[in-house]
């Protein structure tokens, strides 16, 4: 009995440690201070996630519009967008293909680049036929400055003329030759041979020089060309090009050398303004001359001339006629009868 009380005791001062420990514990953890974890990422609220810079829509912005500063700004997003800006510089005076929401990323595929770009103010990039006789033996090459020369045979059906050649553009600049352009110009010479060493380095020299030969070749079979022509001279290349032929002639690029048109009368134009809305003696202008279209007639005869009269068809000759039979000279006889006399003729 002794020994059961003895054991009582001692399960006593032990259960009263086990708490005195435990309330101790407690205590020492509730002073600690615990950093709140975040369930997106897993890190404490002292350490912010990582943002990245994407240029995004400042407000609406509608398709053909040319950005300004105002127009875009810099948004910081919990993740990155991939081909998108990260700068406003690139995008600042760009146009737009497609109309943007507010806050909406940009992208390369949003704004308008390729050969319109290349296409000065009042110009516009108008697209010929071509074949190796009319364009220097396909030695054109985009960037190249032509003149070009429209012959008519006198045999159109649109307007009586006579044939004639004459420069039609001066100077014009060339923005693409066949599948070349400006923007993604042919290889030179030079570079060409450079190619060549070098893949003769690494063994595929066979690669290059079946590279060359088809870009060649495909000079060789360009079909059209893209120049640049002011907007007032457009509806004239329309016409030489349908009822004539053009010849493209390879200029050098620093002669500048262009005809003056003050010295020839401005061609008539289909439409007629309304009377009154130009001042006497006053043209139409820009686009306005070009809305009034011309007329091929008027293209190939020139302002205020008469029509062209073709040459009579060759008539067979008629023969001489025959000499008239000299005339017989008439006699005279005198009459008496009494105291008359008459003159009779025989």
């Amino acid at each position: 009995m002794n020994l059961t009380k003895i054991l009582a005791g001692l399960l006593l001062v032990l259960a009263l440690a086990l708490g005195l420990g435990a309330l101790m514990l407690g205590r020492q953890t509730a002073n600690r201070p615990v950093a709140p974890v975040t369930e997106a990422s897993g890190t404490s609220a002292s350490q912010p996630a990582p943002t990245h810079a994407v240029v995004v829509a400042a407000k609406p912005i509608a398709a053909g519009q040319r950005l300004v500063a105002d127009d875009i700004k810099i948004a910081q997003l919990p993740v990155a967008v991939a081909s998108s800006f990260s700068t406003t510089d690139a995008l600042l005076g760009r146009t737009t293909t497609m109309a943007l929401v507010p806050d909406a990323p940009l992208f390369e595929q949003q704004l308008i680049s390729g050969l319109a770009l290349q296409v000065e103010p009042g110009q516009r990039a108008v697209s010929v036929g071509i074949r190796e006789a009319m364009a220097a033996g396909h030695h054109v090459r985009p960037g190249d400055f032509v003149d070009v020369f429209f012959t008519l045979d006198g045999k159109s059906d649109a307007a009586e003329v006579d044939s004639q050649t004459r420069l039609l553009l001066a100077r014009t600049r060339v923005l693409a030759y066949g599948a070349a352009s400006v923007e993604n110009p042919p290889l030179t010479l030079a570079q060409r041979q450079q190619e060549e060493q070098e893949a003769a380095k690494t063994g595929s020299s066979a690669n290059a020089a079946r590279r060359n030969t088809q870009d060649a070749q495909a000079a060789r079979n360009a079909a059209t060309a893209v120049l640049a022509v002011p907007l007032q001279d457009v509806e004239r290349l329309t016409l030489a090009e349908k009822y004539g032929q053009l010849s493209l002639a390879l200029r050098h690029p620093d002669d500048s050398r262009v005809p003056d048109p003050a010295l020839f009368a401005a061609l008539p134009t289909v439409l007629q303004p309304v009377a009154g809305k130009l001042a006497k003696g006053e043209q139409l202008q820009d686009m306005d001359r070009s809305f009034a279209g011309l007329r091929f007639k008027d293209l190939a005869t020139g302002a205020d001339s008469k029509p062209v009269r073709r040459p009579a068809a060759v008539t067979q000759a008629k023969a001489p006629a025959a000499p008239a039979a000299p005339a017989v000279p008439l006699r005279t006889v005198e009459v008496y009868q009494g105291a008359s006399a008459q003159t009779v003729r025989y």
